[in-house]
Parts: C-alpha cells; sequence; structure tokens
C-alpha cells in the first residue's frame, strides 16, 4: 500500500508537471498566431500606404499642371492685351493663335480629369480567416496517456547486463572525436546524449539515429531529466543549461549561473541536487540555492559523489 501511495503521489506531480509544460506550449502556440497575423496586418498597411501615395503623386501632377496652363493662359491674355498697336497686327495674330492652342489644351486636360472624380481608399477583410477561426475548436487536441511509472524495488538489487550494442552519434558539424558524459531518457522513448568534445547535446530517436542538436556555451558534463520533455545539463565555467524536447527539436532555455563549479545533476520533487568534485548542493528549480548539503575538502576528488555524479 505504501509503494501504491508513493506511486499514486509521483504520478500526480508527474501529471502537474506534463500540465505546465503543455501550457508553456500553448503560450507559444499563442505568440506564434499573433505573431503571423501582425505580420499579416502590417504587410495590409504597408499595401495600403503605398496606394495613398500613388494616388497623393497622381492628384498633385494635376494640381500642378492646373497652375501651369493656368498661369500660360495669364501670360498670352496680358500679351494679347498689351499689343494694342495695329503695325502689331502679326505678333497680336500669333499671340492669339497660341491662346487657341493652350485653350484647346486645357478643355483636353478637363476632359481626361473629370470634376466629379473624387479617390478614395476601401478596406475589405478576408472573411475567410475570420470564418475559418471561429470553425477552431482550440489550437490543438488535448490527449493523454498512461505511463507505468517505476515502483522501487529492493535497492541492493544487482543489475545484471545482458548485451550491449554500439551506435554511431556523430554530425557533420562535429569536429572532434565524440565524448560522451551523460545520457537521459525520456518518457516518450527519446534518448539524449551530452557529447563533451563538440560541446553539443544530441537527441536520438528509437532507432539511435540523431535526428536533433543544440551547441552549448561550455564543456557539457551530466544532464538529469526536469519535465517529460525538458532536461538540465552541467557545464564547466559554473552553468546549468535547461533544453527542452518541443515538436522532436531541442530548443535551449533558461541558464542557471551558480557561484561554485558543478558537475553531476539530479531533480527531485522540483528541487534540483548539484555537485562539485568535493560538495553536494541543494537548488530550487528557479535557481536559488537551499543548502550545502555534504562537504568534503580533503583532496579534489573526495566526497561520496561517485566522481561528480550524483545518484537519487
Amino acid at each position: 500500500m505504501r509503494k501504491l501511495q508513493g506511486n499514486q503521489e509521483a504520478s500526480l506531480q508527474y501529471m502537474q508537471n506534463s500540465f505546465d509544460e503543455q501550457l508553456q506550449k500553448i503560450h507559444e502556440t499563442r505568440r506564434k498566431i499573433n505573431a503571423a497575423l501582425d505580420t499579416i496586418e502590417q504587410k495590409t498597411l504597408n499595401e495600403m500606404k503605398e496606394t495613398l501615395t500613388k494616388l497623393q503623386a497622381s492628384c498633385k501632377d494635376d494640381v500642378d499642371k492646373c497652375i501651369s496652363l493656368q498661369d500660360e493662359l495669364k501670360q498670352l491674355r496680358d500679351a494679347i492685351q498689351d499689343i494694342s498697336d495695329k503695325s502689331k497686327l502679326d505678333l497680336s495674330f500669333i499671340a492669339t493663335r497660341k491662346c487657341k492652342d493652350k485653350i484647346q489644351q486645357c478643355e483636353t486636360f478637363l476632359k481626361k480629369n473629370s470634376l466629379g472624380n473624387t479617390f478614395y481608399i476601401t478596406f475589405q477583410p478576408n472573411s475567410d480567416i475570420v470564418q475559418y477561426l471561429s470553425k477552431l475548436s482550440g489550437l490543438e487536441k488535448i490527449e493523454h496517456s498512461i505511463q507505468t511509472l517505476l515502483i522501487q524495488d529492493n535497492p541492493n538489487k544487482i543489475i545484471t547486463v545482458h548485451g550491449k550494442s554500439v551506435h554511431n552519434v556523430r554530425i557533420s558539424s562535429d569536429s572532434k572525436v565524440c565524448i560522451i558524459t551523460a545520457i537521459c531518457v525520456l518518457p516518450e522513448g527519446q534518448v539524449l546524449v551530452a557529447d563533451r568534445s563538440n560541446k553539443t547535446i544530441k537527441m536520438l530517436d528509437q532507432q539511435y539515429r540523431v535526428v536533433s542538436h543544440c551547441s552549448v556555451t561550455n564543456l557539457p558534463f551530466h544532464m538529469c531529466q526536469i519535465t517529460p520533455s525538458k532536461v538540465a545539463v552541467t557545464m564547466e565555467c559554473s552553468e546549468v543549461q535547461f533544453i527542452t524536447v518541443n515538436n522532436r527539436k531541442l530548443v535551449k532555455g533558461r541558464k542557471l549561473q551558480l557561484q561554485h563549479g558543478c558537475a553531476g545533476i539530479a531533480c527531485h520533487q522540483d528541487d534540483l541536487y548539484i555537485t562539485t568534485f568535493h560538495a553536494l548542493y541543494k537548488y530550487t528549480l528557479s535557481g536559488q540555492q537551499v543548502s550545502k548539503m555534504y562537504e568534503d575538502t580533503f583532496g579534489p576528488w573526495t566526497g561520496k559523489t561517485q566522481s561528480g555524479f550524483i545518484w537519487i
């Protein structure tokens, strides 16, 4: 009964962790939708501004043309009035002829530009977008699955190795020989490995093929599971990097900067247990140090930390 009680309590915590994680995915999906709508809106605004600019330029050209024609007609009228001497009939004829030509040019311009024409801009919404969104029942399907949690058995039980297999996890961007310092298997079967020499975290599928990878800033040392799709990786320079599996991709999240070195790491009941090579510290998931649980400074590799690793 105690084992069942412990198992159910662990299941409750597991459910809450998975809920919190999926909630973050929902928020991220909403942010992506908002970003896509913002992009569509900006494109529409740019198109409308371009239309306004073209119409304004066309109207301004018409205004400038009207002013120019009126000025030319006025100049010709003044010239005809100034020619009063009969000896300048030839000049009067030329001016009158030019005036008639200019009047004809004005009439042609007026015919092309009706006085009743008024430009305005309209926007016709794409109703398909609203109709499509209104028909959706949600951002995605909500499903649940059952996973059998391991119930602790005899802690002194001997583990027997029945066999092994060798798999190549080298990728094209690797510049050095792969040195795997940590392995973590997630509930959905993904295998995450820390390649120390290439400063890379790699995700393998169930056939142990590399399907995703991400680089980290420092040499990775150890790794542990935080939620069903999130791990924490200890690195040199006193850092802990959180990495999430999202749509079969590894995505780097926040990073903790510690005040001491870090090697081994484990997560238990929403607390982090981090070792140096001679001490054990307890942290909250937010990165706040709770306590120093153990320390032995007799030598550089002292303490019950399994050479830097911790087992819970």
